[in-house]
């Protein structure tokens, strides 16, 4: 893993914004030793069928949608059903916050998260730190030497209400006025390092969408630990092209590493 200087030293200054994607949470359940479905597997059970394609069609298949699922199942069974059905599958319930998680919220004072589940929070109970908690619509309060900042991006299973699940949910519920000028300022004034995210998946697509609309226009420069699997080297240079420094590394190995390089 090519760790960039640029993050570390970003790090250690208190100056680096982590967004942490959902595969933290599947690497949790997957220590252990619980399921945790991923993205493809989650829009199936919820419902999601690929499209027929036309004879002789030359367009890509459509890749498997947790948006589309959800609606589908909402559709059959109602918006409670649907968030029981997420719960059941993505809660983690019952499993401990990974080595990620834990340096997470010992390390980055902000911090933007797509999982819906509560592992950042317990956490921070764990190391006995305070971590202020908001979702969308809620005015971002500043972070201190006590207390660190959760933007929970697609809401939480505590507070059902705010869940983002599908696109409508994201058209209804855009970030603002407030939210906006801090992405701004957090991008602008920090370093910014995704990490348990693919750029191949539609969880970075609506969180990418997301985050350029709040910060009114193309992101500057950010840093990607890309969540382990096979990538095509067109996407890879396309987000290299559009200012998104890629390195390869999963969650925990890549929050361990840093640890132990601020430590060392």
């Amino acid at each position: 893993m090519s760790l960039p200087v640029e993050v570390l030293d970003a790090v250690r200054e208190g100056r680096c914004v982590l967004v942490l994607g959902s595969r933290a949470s599947h690497e949790a359940a997957k220590l252990a030793g619980r399921d945790y479905p991923k993205a493809a597997a989650l829009a199936r059970k919820l419902g999601w069928q690929r499209p027929r394609r036309l004879m002789g069609s030359k367009t890509r298949p459509e890749m498997p949608s947790v948006e589309k699922g959800a609606v589908a199942f909402e559709d059959a069974n109602g918006r409670t059903q649907l968030i029981r059905e997420l719960r059941a599958m993505a809660g983690c319930e019952g499993i401990d916050p990974s080595e990620a998680h834990l340096i997470a919220v010992q390390r980055f004072p902000v911090i933007l998260s797509t999982a819906w589940d509560d592992l950042l929070e317990r956490a921070a109970a764990d190391l006995g730190r305070e971590l202020q908690v908001v979702r969308r619509g809620q005015p971002i309060p500043d972070a201190t030497d006590q207390a660190g900042v959760l933007l929970k991006v697609r809401g939480g299973f505590d507070e059902p209400r705010s869940l983002i699940v599908t696109q409508l949910d994201h058209a209804e519920r855009r970030f603002g006025a407030d939210v906006r000028r801090n992405m701004r300022s957090f991008f602008r004034d920090n370093v910014v390092l995704f990490v348990g995210l693919r750029p191949d998946e539609e969880e970075f697509d609506r969180l990418w969408e997301d985050l350029t609309d709040a910060y009114g226009g193309e992101l500057p420069r950010c840093h990607m630990a890309v969540a382990q699997g096979p990538m095509s080297d067109f996407l890879w240079q396309k987000w290299v092209w559009r200012g998104l420094l890629l390195f390869t590394a999963d969650p925990v190995e890549c929050l361990t590493e840093i640890q132990e390089r601020l430590e060392g």
